[in-house]
């Protein structure tokens, strides 16, 4: 669950020539939170008619965040899928809420 919503969010797949030795989808994920988060997200995400701005770079992390909890190395440390799914729901919940607000 957690490497499809890495490969969703930053477009990339875990084959990517760019991993290899000792990079992996998840460590690359992991290095780029939360200060390069706009440079590892998806490009067709953000130009997507969004404004790149505090709310979509704090969604983003909050995103990959949950994608690195559930494919922690250790099963015992991953996160399951239902804590996963309602920690997403309440994501997008305060992303939708919010542009709803702004727009007002």
């Amino acid at each position: 669950f957690g490497v499809l919503i890495l490969e969703m969010f930053t477009g990339k797949r875990p084959t990517n020539e760019l991993f290899g030795g000792s990079c992996t989808l998840h460590s690359y994920t992991k290095s780029a939170l939360p200060e390069k988060v706009l440079d590892i997200a998806d490009q067709s995400i953000l130009h997507n008619g969004l404004r790149v701005g505090f709310l979509v770079v704090e969604c983003l992390t909050l995103v990959l965040e949950v994608g690195l909890k559930c494919c922690e190395e250790y099963p015992t440390n991953r996160l399951a899928t239902s804590v996963a799914t309602k920690k997403l729901i309440s994501i997008r919940e305060r992303f939708f809420k919010s542009r709803r607000t702004a727009r007002r």
